[in-house]
């Protein structure tokens, strides 16, 4: 039942510490309650309360969808809306209906954002499609947020979010029409990816130290071709010494809470090479001593069976030692997992020691694919290694690697021709 709320709610903040005074940055829990005013009947002020749980400003947004739901849809009807208010009422309500993850969501509110710069105070059924292509040109020539010069494939992605937007507003009976049906899709101009020659690639292994967390999430991305989410998945209870296999079952969001695969694919068991295994084992070593130091808790004791030493376990101080499955292989002092924007920034400050300036972690992966087709490696067992959902973005790096080799082979034979003549 549809019901009339008094003012836009409040927030309030459950967990203050022991002390009471821990900030609102830091806090996590948080009750939401909406005014409904007096009864009319009981004289009695009324309101509706939920808990939840995030950070202030999730909090915030979760609160704009309370009020929204309550007044059974009146806030989604009306037709004050504009640009701005709706893509951020939008965004949230996805993320409040589970139909997407924080980190799409992000890239969601990003790019509406970046359009709002031009058009966020216009109201939804003012935008037209004349309104939206001006916007666009603007963008692209630098009249954008950062004051420069958005490219094909940002507007694209603009594009795209924009579109989803309205074709809600356009469902609910905001709009009645989606003008972005009537506006091309911006060309993306994305350079074609780079890949490390297989030099660099093998310099760039041998220098890394895999006893330091951060070197060695760099090591999985490189070796085994992991996104950087994934690297920071790992735990210790997905590296099966003796098996030698690591199992990809898990990425970490921005808050490096653990998640699954987005699809199937997603879900690998990966072979490890000896060399892996070996700078895993010197990862593991420098963990249990570092816990055992400040945190034995989550080591786990073990004897020799049978005078067998099990696979996968470090000795300290005459002692055998296993690490707690859950714990992550890049984890900190603290046993915790980082954050993958954490391992971004260090990799930023840190690429240039390792000669490979203005390089990604993605750009590791991608040249763990390149390395692999040019070694002849079939695209399906490529498909099935880098977790791809679809076969397209494998068979587009395993045709240009062949591309290459067949060129440099006419090459070889052009010059015969000459020599020839």
């Amino acid at each position: 039942m549809a019901e009339k709320t008094n003012g836009k709610g409040s927030i309030f903040q459950l967990d203050k510490g022991k002390d009471g005074k821990k900030p609102k940055s830091k806090c996590r829990k948080w009750r939401l309650v909406v005014s409904l005013g007096k009864d009319p009947h009981t004289g009695k002020y009324r309101q509706k309360a939920k808990n939840f749980d995030g950070t202030y400003t999730q909090a915030q947004r979760e609160l704009r969808v309370f009020v929204s739901q309550i007044e059974g849809g009146t806030l989604i009807k009306r037709s004050g809306w504009t640009f701005y208010d709706y893509a951020e009422h939008y965004v949230s309500a996805r993320i409040a209906a589970g139909e997407i993850q924080e980190r799409t969501a992000s890239n969601m509110r990003s790019s509406l954002n970046a359009l709002a710069y031009r058009i966020g105070g216009l109201k939804l059924q003012e935008i037209t499609p004349d309104i939206i292509e001006a916007a666009y040109i603007d963008l692209r020539a630098g009249k954008s947020l950062s004051g420069k010069p958005l490219s094909g494939r940002t507007l694209y992605n603009i594009n795209l979010a924009a579109f989803l937007m309205f074709q809600s507003a356009k469902d609910k009976g905001i709009v009645g029409e989606n003008p972005l049906e009537k506006v091309p899709a911006p060309k993306k101009d994305t350079k074609e990816k780079a890949s490390l020659t297989a030099a660099a690639y093998s310099s760039l292994i041998a220098s890394l130290d895999p006893a330091q967390r951060m070197q060695c999430a760099v090591l999985l991305c490189a070796a085994l071709g992991l996104r950087r989410s994934e690297s920071l998945g790992l735990s210790w209870g997905d590296v099966d010494f003796e098996g030698g296999t690591v199992n990809v079952h898990a990425s970490t969001d921005e808050h490096a809470a653990l998640k699954e695969p987005k699809t199937e694919a997603g879900f690998r068991l990966l072979p490890m090479p000896e060399q892996l295994a070996s700078a895993l084992m010197k990862r593991k070593a420098a963990v249990v001593r570092t816990l055992a130091k400040y945190h034995p808790e989550l080591l786990i004791p073990l004897d020799l069976c049978a005078g067998v030493r099990p696979a996968g376990c470090v000795e300290v101080d005459g002692q055998l030692y296993d690490v707690d499955g859950k714990v992550a292989v890049c984890c900190n002092d603290d046993g915790e997992r980082p954050q993958p924007q954490a391992l971004s920034k260090w990799w930023s400050r840190h690429c240039k020691k390792y000669g490979l300036e203005g390089w990604t972690l993605h750009s590791l992966r991608h040249s763990f694919l390149s390395l692999a087709a040019a070694q002849g490696v079939h695209p399906s067992v490529m498909m099935h290694l880098a977790g791809h959902k679809s076969p397209d973005t494998t068979l587009k790096i395993y045709t240009h690697v062949n591309m290459k080799s067949k060129r440099e082979a006419m090459d070889v034979i052009q010059k015969a021709y000459m020599l020839a003549g």
